[in-house]
Parts: C-alpha cells; sequence; structure tokens
C-alpha cells in the first residue's frame, strides 16, 4: 500500500508540473502569433503599395507612349 502511495504521489507531482510548463508555452505561443500577426498586416500593407505604385508608374508609362 505504501509503493501505490508513493506512486500516485509521484503521479500528481508530475502532473502539475507538466500544466505548469503547458501554460507557459501557451503564453509563449501566444505571443508568436501576435508576432507573427503582425508581421503579415505589415506585408500586406507593403504589398497592397507596391501594387498601386505599379499601377502609377504603368499609367505613366502608358502617357508616355501617347
Amino acid at each position: 500500500m505504501k509503493n501505490f502511495t508513493k506512486l500516485m504521489l509521484l503521479c500528481l507531482i508530475i502532473g502539475f508540473m507538466s500544466c505548469k510548463d503547458t501554460k507557459k508555452e501557451e503564453a509563449e505561443a501566444k505571443a508568436m502569433v501576435e508576432q507573427v500577426e503582425t508581421i503579415e498586416k505589415e506585408v500586406d500593407s507593403i504589398s497592397d503599395s507596391l501594387d498601386k505604385e505599379a499601377k502609377e508608374l504603368e499609367a505613366a508609362l502608358d502617357e508616355l507612349d501617347n
């Protein structure tokens, strides 16, 4: 019976330790997701800006051709 009690106590301690690690990992993952979303927004805005500039340049070239 003593061995069973020790085994259950050990499982309980390991369970608590693993939960703490999971919370830390979830917080880190959430921070990384936020960084990725910020980068995606920046990339989208840069892409839109480049598209706009490309259209302006094409319009200017068309005017020069005419």
